[in-house]
C-alpha cells in the first residue's frame, strides 16, 4: 500500500488497491497466456496431433475427476476466509482445507491408476502406461483449484499471479531444453508441464503459513457453510464445470484415435483468454463485494466494453497467428478458436456475476444456472460430438 500512495503523488488521479490488484494479476495473465502460447507451440512440434491428443485425453479425464471431488469445500473455505479477519482463524481455515486436498489428491491418484489398469488390460497398453504416468502428477489441477480460491478469498493476489506465471516459465526453459536434446514423449510432457506446476503451488501454499493444530471449531464452521452454500455451487459445478470438460473425453471414446481432442484441447485454449479479464475483475472484487449490494454499473460497463475489443483483436489475429506459429497438421484450430472465443467471452462475464452471487452465498442461484447450462453441455458433449464429432463438440 505505501508503494501505490507514492505513486498517487505522480499521478492525476486515484488508483486504488482493487485497481492496483487488477492491474497486477491481469498483467501476469497476459504474460501467462504469451508463454501459454509458446508451450502450446513447443508441444505441437515436439508431438503429433495423435499424441498431443493423447495427452489431452488424460488431462480431461483428469479435469473431470477433479471437479467431482472437491464437494464444495473450496468455495465454502473461500467464503469464509474473505469474511474473517482474525489471521489466525484464517491459518487454520487454510489448514483445515489442505488436509481435505489431501484426500482428494489421494482419490484422484487412485481412479487414474484404476482407469490405466483398465486401458493396459483392453489391450490399449501405451494410453494405459500414459494415465499411470498422469496419476502421479493427478494434483496440479487440484493444487490450483486451491491456491486459486484460497487466494481470493484472502486476497492473496501476488500469489494467485505467481503460482499462475512461474510454473510456464520453468516450463517453457526446462522442458525446452529436455525436448531438445533428450526428444519428447507424452509421459515426458506430462511430468514435466504438470509436476512443475504442482511443485511451484505446494512451495507457494506452505510460504502462507496454514496452522493444522485446533481445526475442529475450523472445520465445524466450514461444515455448515458447506451445506448451506457450497454444496449447492458443488452441485451447480458438476452440471456447469466438469462437463465442460466432457468435449474431450467423448471426441475420444467416439473417435478411433485423440487426434480431435488435441484439435479441440488447442482451439479451446487459444480463445480461454478471452474470459480472463472479467473473471479476473471478479476474483479481485471478490472481498468487496461480500459487503456491497451491487455490482457498481462501471465495472459492468468497462469490463464488457474491454471484453468485446478483445475479441475483435482474437477474430483479426488468430489465422495469421495459427499459420505462423502452429505445424500445418494444425492449421485447422483457428477456425474452430473463432467459434470457441464468442463462447468465452460470454463465460467470463456470467464468471463475473458468479462471483458477485458466491460473495454473497447465493448457492442455490449459482447452482440453478450452473444445471441450466450443464444440461446443454450434456447433450452437446454427447449427441453433439455423436453426430457431428468435433463441431458438436463446439
Amino acid at each position: 500500500m505505501n508503494k501505490i500512495a507514492g505513486w498517487q503523488s505522480l499521478l492525476p488521479f486515484k488508483i486504488s488497491r482493487q485497481h492496483h490488484q487488477v492491474g497486477v494479476l491481469y498483467s501476469c495473465t497476459l504474460l501467462n497466456i504469451l508463454l501459454g502460447v509458446v508451450i502450446s507451440m513447443l508441444n505441437t512440434r515436439a508431438l503429433s496431433p495423435k499424441f498431443y491428443g493423447d495427452v489431452k485425453f488424460v488431462v480431461n479425464i483428469t479435469a473431470f475427476a477433479v471437479g467431482l471431488l472437491t464437494l464444495g469445500y473450496f468455495v465454502s473455505g473461500c467464503r469464509l476466509l474473505a469474511l474473517n479477519h482474525d489471521p489466525i482463524r484464517i491459518r487454520r481455515l487454510k489448514g483445515v482445507m489442505l488436509l481435505l486436498l489431501g484426500l482428494a489428491m489421494a482419490t484422484v491418484m487412485l481412479v487414474l491408476t484404476g482407469i490405466g489398469c483398465w486401458y493396459w488390460w483392453s489391450g490399449k497398453r501405451e494410453l494405459g502406461c500414459l494415465f499411470m504416468v498422469g496419476a502421479l502428477v493427478s494434483s496440479a489441477p487440484l493444487l490450483r483449484n486451491y491456491i486459486n480460491t484460497v487466494a481470493q478469498g484472502d486476497n492473496k493476489i501476488g500469489g494467485m499471479a505467481l503460482s499462475r506465471l512461474l510454473p510456464s516459465l520453468l516450463y517453457v526453459i526446462v522442458g525446452g531444453t529436455v525436448y531438445h536434446f533428450w526428444g519428447a514423449t507424452p509421459s515426458r510432457m506430462l511430468l514435466l508441464q504438470y509436476g512443475m506446476i504442482a511443485a511451484v503451488i505446494l512451495v507457494i501454499i506452505f510460504h502462507g503459513r496454514p496452522l493444522f493444530s485446533g481445526l475442529k471449531e475450523e472445520f465445524a464452521d466450514l461444515n455448515r457453510e458447506n451445506r448451506q452454500y457450497g454444496f449447492q455451487v458443488y452441485l451447480g459445478s458438476v452440471c456447469g464445470v466438469s462437463l465442460g470438460h466432457l468435449a474431450g473425453i467423448t471426441l475420444g471414446i467416439f473417435s478411433t484415435d485423440n487426434v480431435e481432442v488435441g484439435l479441440f484441447s488447442l482451439g479451446a485454449a487459444l480463445a480461454a483468454p478471452l474470459l480472463l479479464l472479467p473473471s479476473i475483475v471478479g476474483t479481485v472484487y471478490y472481498k468487496r463485494f461480500a459487503t456491497s449490494e451491487s455490482i457498481d454499473w462501471k465495472i459492468i460497463v468497462a469490463t464488457t466494453g474491454l471484453a468485446l475489443l478483445s475479441l475483435v483483436g482474437f477474430l483479426v489475429m488468430i489465422f495469421p497467428v495459427v499459420r505462423l506459429l502452429y505445424p500445418p497438421a494444425y492449421s485447422a484450430v483457428a477456425g474452430y478458436a473463432c467459434w470457441l472465443s464468442a463462447a468465452m467471452i460470454i463465460h467470463g462475464m456470467g464468471d463475473m456475476f458468479n462471483r458477485f452471487l458466491g460473495a454473497h452465498g447465493k448457492g442455490k442461484a449459482l447452482r440453478n444456472g450452473a444445471w441450466l447450462c450443464g444440461i446443454v453441455l450434456l447433450m452437446g458433449n454427447i449427441f453433439g460430438v455423436y453426430w457431428l464429432g468435433i463441431e458438436g463438440a463446439i
